[in-house]
């Protein structure tokens, strides 16, 4: 099929809703009344003009200095009007696909391309079919301050393609970076021409334009945000900084949630294990990162009662199971094994379940029993 491809070439096109064909089909200035022959010479504002058929063009006044009517405002101008490529394509093809005919054929690079098709921007990944793009039908090009350009990261051995405006500022650019890499903002360091540059400056102040490379740097706070997981009931997330002990840590979670820090054991889970966290050592020397979650377990004192009538203390953990707790038993009364088991809150504790799962207090009782017919493993 046949589409028709208008186009306005220029350093940015931009759209000006204002005006329109007077009853002699001229076009309007889009109220741009010039005052003096100063203003008229810079006048290159884009206009607005329809055809006989009711299709859309865009159009661009040249420079008026050789038609100025020295007696007043009034001015003799010419006119340019827009060009129209047609195109063979498929209603298989992707708007991307066109953008790249187009380049060919006109030099307009794709990421300077913004096409519509009765009011509608049309994305790079969707097909012609999607927007119902017939045989004859006319799309609208116009050419933006758009750009592509690379981002090596050689911290983390990337570098990504972002497609960017010159309108956008540094910061812009680090937001970009950050949803493609991870990389927060503030760890961000971005270097063109051996220059770091600023938040507030606009690429177009940078020099930047298509295809140039910038360079990241990548700078880490001391701010770090962890998720600590307690006893698998619930997360609390804190911000910490880098160099906070975990003794630190654990007086924030007892203002907090109000666990005293001196029965609290927070542990990091690793490939070969949870690994306890030493209270002296900094999150840094931990190599705890931002992000990262930790869990949070419990010392608790318990007495265990035999059915003999005799009680033992116990100091304990809340993610140990029935099993270490009944191989201490085991080896201070020299019970012998799958005789006995252990009763809680009027329940059997299995072998396996952890003392969170039967949520045994601190101060609590745990029963043993004697195992018989009746009861199951």
């Amino acid at each position: 099929m046949h589409a028709r491809v208008k186009s306005a070439h220029g350093p940015r096109a931009q759209s000006y809703r204002g005006g329109g064909p007077t009853a002699t089909g001229a076009p309007l200035c889009g109220g741009c009344e010039a005052r003096s022959v100063r203003k008229l010479r810079a006048c290159a504002r884009w206009s607005w003009a329809r055809e006989n058929r009711g299709s859309a063009r865009w159009i661009r006044r040249r420079p008026l200095a050789d038609a100025l009517d020295h007696g007043g405002t009034r001015a003799r101008i010419q006119v340019r009007m827009v060009k129209t490529v047609a195109l063979d394509v498929k209603s298989t093809d992707t708007v991307d696909q066109i953008k790249s005919k187009i380049s060919a054929i006109e030099g307009i690079d794709k990421s300077q391309q913004a096409l519509f098709f009765c009011g509608n921007h049309l994305e790079n990944n969707n097909r012609l079919a999607d927007y119902n793009i017939m045989t004859n039908s006319s799309v609208d090009l116009y050419v933006t301050d758009g750009m592509q350009i690379s981002v090596s990261i050689p911290s983390v051995g990337k570098i990504i393609k972002l497609n960017l405006k010159k309108s956008q500022s540094v910061a812009d650019v680090k937001s970009e970076i950050e949803q493609k890499v991870g990389i927060p903002l503030d760890e961000q360091i971005l270097m063109y021409g051996c220059q770091q540059l600023e938040d507030n400056k606009l690429l177009s102040q940078c020099g930047l334009s298509n295809g140039h490379t910038l360079h990241v740097l990548v700078c880490p706070t001391d701010k770090l945000r962890i998720s600590i997981n307690v006893d698998g009931e619930r997360t609390v997330n804190l911000d910490v900084k880098s160099w906070y002990t975990v003794a630190d840590v654990k007086l924030m979670i007892e203002t907090f949630e109000g666990l005293p820090a001196c029965s609290q054991i927070l542990m990091r889970t690793q490939p070969g294990g949870a690994e306890t966290l030493k209270d002296t050592e900094t999150l840094q020397n931990q190599h705890i990162r931002n992000n990262d979650t930790l869990m949070l377990h419990q010392n608790i004192q318990f007495f265990v009662k035999t059915y003999e009538g005799k009680t033992l203390t116990m100091s304990m953990r809340t993610c140990d199971t029935t099993d270490k707790v009944m191989e201490k038993v085991k080896a201070k009364l020299m019970m012998m094994a799958g005789v006995y088991y252990l009763h809680y809150g009027g329940h059997v504790m299995c072998p396996g379940d952890t003392l969170q799962k039967h949520k045994v207090a601190n101060n609590s009782t745990v029963d043993i029993r004697l195992r018989n017919s009746n009861v199951v493993s």
